[in-house]
Parts: C-alpha cells; sequence; structure tokens
C-alpha cells in the first residue's frame, strides 16, 4: 500500500468504506453455493441457470431504465434553462421597448401640462391687446383641447402676437400637443401588443412568470 498520510477524519472514513465494501463482499452468494441450496430444496439446476439469466436480464432493463430517466430529465433541464435564456432576453427587449414608449408619452404628456402655466405667465406680461387673445386660448385650453389647437394655429399668423418670439413657440407647442401625444400615445400602444404577443408566445408562455414579467401591459 502506497504510504500517504491521512488526516484522523480521512482515516476514519476510509476504515467505514472498507468494513462496507467487506460487509457487501460477505453479503453475497457465489453460484456454487446458490446451486447446493436449491439442490437441497428440489429445484431443477436447468431451472436455476434460468431464473438467474431472467433475473440478471431483468436487471439490466432496470439499470437501463434509470439511465433513460436520467438522460430525459438532464435533457429537460437543459432545454428548460435554454427557454429561460431565450424568453429572458426577448422579454427583456419587448419591455425596455414598452419602458421607453411610456416614458415619452409621459414626456409630452407632462410638457402638454405645462402649457397652461406658461400661457398664465405670459398673459401677465402681454400687452392688452395680446392678453385678450391669450386669455381665450387659456380658457379654449382648459375646456377643449381641440378647440384650443386650433385657435393656437390661428394665432401663430396673428399680427398681434406673431412678432413675439416666446408667443410663437407656445402657440406651436399647443398646436402640435395633442399630436404629439396622439404620435407617442400610438407608439406606447404598439410597444405594449408587441410585449405581450411575445408574452403569449409559445414556449416563452411558460418561462414569464418564473422570470417574473407580467402578462399584459398596464395602460
Amino acid at each position: 500500500m502506497q504510504e500517504k498520510k491521512l488526516t484522523p477524519e480521512q482515516a476514519q472514513e476510509v476504515i467505514r468504506e472498507a468494513v462496507r465494501l467487506q460487509q457487501e463482499q460477505e453479503s453475497k452468494i457465489d453460484a456454487q453455493t446458490l446451486e447446493a441450496s436449491a439442490a437441497e430444496i428440489g429445484v431443477d439446476p436447468q431451472h436455476l441457470r434460468d431464473a438467474l439469466r431472467r433475473v440478471e436480464q431483468e436487471q439490466e432493463r432496470r439499470a437501463q431504465r434509470r439511465k433513460t430517466v436520467v438522460i430525459a430529465v438532464a435533457v429537460v433541464g437543459a432545454l428548460l434553462m435554454l427557454n429561460l435564456l431565450f424568453s429572458q432576453r426577448a422579454l427583456s427587449a419587448a419591455w425596455a421597448e414598452v419602458t421607453l414608449r411610456r416614458a415619452q408619452l409621459q414626456n409630452v404628456q407632462e410638457r402638454k401640462d405645462s402649457l397652461l402655466p406658461r400661457l398664465e405667465q405670459l398673459i401677465q406680461q402681454a400687452n392688452t391687446q395680446q392678453r385678450e387673445k391669450l386669455q381665450a386660448l387659456a380658457a379654449a385650453l382648459r375646456e377643449n383641447p381641440d378647440a384650443a389647437r386650433i385657435l393656437a394655429e390661428q394665432l401663430v399668423n396673428d399680427p398681434t402676437l406673431r412678432n413675439d418670439w416666446l408667443i410663437v413657440r407656445l402657440m406651436d407647442e399647443i398646436a402640435g400637443s395633442e399630436n404629439r401625444i396622439s404620435v407617442e400615445r400610438k407608439r406606447f400602444e404598439e410597444a405594449a401588443a408587441r410585449y405581450e404577443l411575445t408574452a403569449r408566445r409559445f414556449p416563452i408562455n411558460l418561462a414569464r412568470p418564473l422570470l417574473g414579467y407580467p402578462k399584459r401591459v398596464e395602460q
């Protein structure tokens, strides 16, 4: 035996394994002993050999089935992992687009919400002739955004206002605010539809709950 130093724990483990192997070997029955035991109870030797062959064949079949199960589990596990990676990539990309489009929609909505305070500030700075028209626009902006857009488009070319750069710029923003919101809302809804289509697609729909992505996009 090759000289090798072991720790006390390793030595105890080696001894336990050696004892187990010895007990396993001692518990085995050799062919001669088996034949003798069978002869004592009147079993024909040929029947004994047939039985031994069948037992060995059954053991081989069981070992093959266990091997098949292990392989199947490994394949299923590998496919599941690949699906998780693929689904994560697809869902992440689709969700990132939804997040971007939502942020852009919120941005144009916030810009629209800032129009009225900016208009009210300009009213305070405007002359009497300008103030009347800007107050009418402010009232329309509070009550009817579509009417405010039309009025803003008309006021852009008004002689009393068109020379004031701040007013003209604000008129342009008011006139285009609804169009910008409409465009960004459409882009957001399209991105949400693409995400939901991806989330429903097989086999991504199996991995989605595990990855924590929602089934639908909240509007």
